[in-house]
C-alpha cells in the first residue's frame, strides 16, 4: 500500500473534460488515482473504491445504466468497457449525441497499464499516468527465483470455477513467481475436487466475492492437509487499477517468500 502515499504526491494537471461519466469500477477509480475527481459527475451503483467516489451522483448498474439521466446530466465525456456495459447501452448514448470510449478488457498487465495510459492522456492526465506506471512497474518483484509454488485461484465456490492460465489471473501468479496449476483454453474454467486434490496446489487464492472464504479454507484443508490460503480483495482481478495489480502480486510473492495469508487490502 505504500505506492499509494508515494502517488499521492505526484503533481497534477489540468484535466480535459470537465463532465465526466464512469461506466466501470476501474475507470472511477482510476480517475481518483490520476486526479480527476471533480471532473467526474456521474458513477455506477458498484463504483466504490475509493470510498469518497461514493458521493458522487449514481447514474444505475454497468449493464443497466439510466441513459436518460446521463443525457440530462450533459457529460463531455462517458467512459465505459466493452464487457461490462451493453453494447446496445453504448450506441444508444452514441446516437444521442453522447461522445465516449469504451476499453477492451485487458487480458495482461500490459493491457491493463495500457488502458490506464489511455485513460490518463483522454482525461488530460498523460504525465501523471506514465510516472503512475512506471512507479507501479518498478514495484513488481525484481528477481523470480523458482516457479515450484502451484497455485490454484478460485473464483466460485458452487459451482466450483477457477482462473486458468488463459485468465488475467494468471499475470497476478506469474509475476509473483507462482505457477498456475490450472491449463485451459477457456479463461476461468468449471472444475471439480477430485481435480484439484491430483493437481495439489501448495497456495489457494480466495476472493471475497460470492461465496464464504473460511467455509472453503476448511472444506480444502480437509482434501489436501497443509495447504495454504491467499484471500484476496476481488477488485484485484475484477476491477483492478495498475496499483492495486500490483499490490496482488507482491502480496503473493510475499507469501512464496514465507510472509503472512489472509485479505489483502
Amino acid at each position: 500500500m505504500w505506492l499509494i502515499f508515494v502517488l499521492f504526491f505526484l503533481p497534477l494537471t489540468a484535466h480535459g473534460y470537465d463532465r465526466i461519466v464512469s461506466l466501470s469500477p476501474q475507470i472511477t477509480e482510476s480517475i481518483y488515482l490520476l486526479g480527476a475527481e471533480e471532473s467526474l459527475i456521474g458513477i455506477t451503483d458498484l463504483c466504490k473504491r475509493p470510498p469518497e467516489a461514493m458521493i458522487k451522483e449514481k447514474v444505475g448498474t454497468p449493464l443497466r445504466p439510466d441513459v436518460e439521466k446521463i443525457v440530462s446530466m450533459r457529460p463531455d465525456m462517458v467512459l465505459g468497457t466493452r464487457e461490462g456495459n451493453s453494447p446496445l447501452i453504448m450506441a444508444r448514448l452514441e446516437r444521442l449525441g453522447m461522445k465516449g470510449h469504451y476499453f477492451d478488457r485487458p487480458k495482461t498487465l500490459k493491457d491493463l497499464v495500457d488502458n490506464f495510459l489511455t485513460l490518463s492522456k483522454i482525461i488530460g492526465k498523460e504525465k501523471k499516468g506514465k510516472r503512475i506506471a512506471e512507479i507501479t512497474l518498478e514495484a513488481l518483484p525484481k528477481t523470480i527465483k523458482n516457479k515450484d509454488y502451484r497455485v490454484l485461484w478460485q473464483v466460485g465456490a458452487a459451482p466450483l470455477i477457477v482462473a486458468s492460465n488463459n485468465s488475467f489471473a494468471n499475470d497476478i501468479i506469474r509475476l509473483a513467481g507462482g505457477k498456475n496449476v490450472v491449463e485451459s483454453e477457456l479463461p476461468y474454467p468449471r472444475i471439480n475436487a477430485e481435480e484439484v486434490i491430483l493437481k495439489a496446489p501448495h497456495i489457494i487464492v480466495l476472493m471475497d466475492m460470492g461465496y464464504d472464504v473460511r467455509t472453503e479454507s476448511e472444506r480444502w484443508k480437509k482434501y489436501l492437509g497443509d495447504v495454504q490460503f491467499v484471500i484476496m480483495d476481488a477488485y484485484s482481478v475484477g476491477s483492478p487499477t495498475p496499483v492495486s495489480f500490483v499490490d496482488a502480486v507482491n502480496r503473493l510473492a510475499g507469501v512464496f517468500r514465507g510472509g503472512e495469508t489472509g485479505f489483502a487490502q
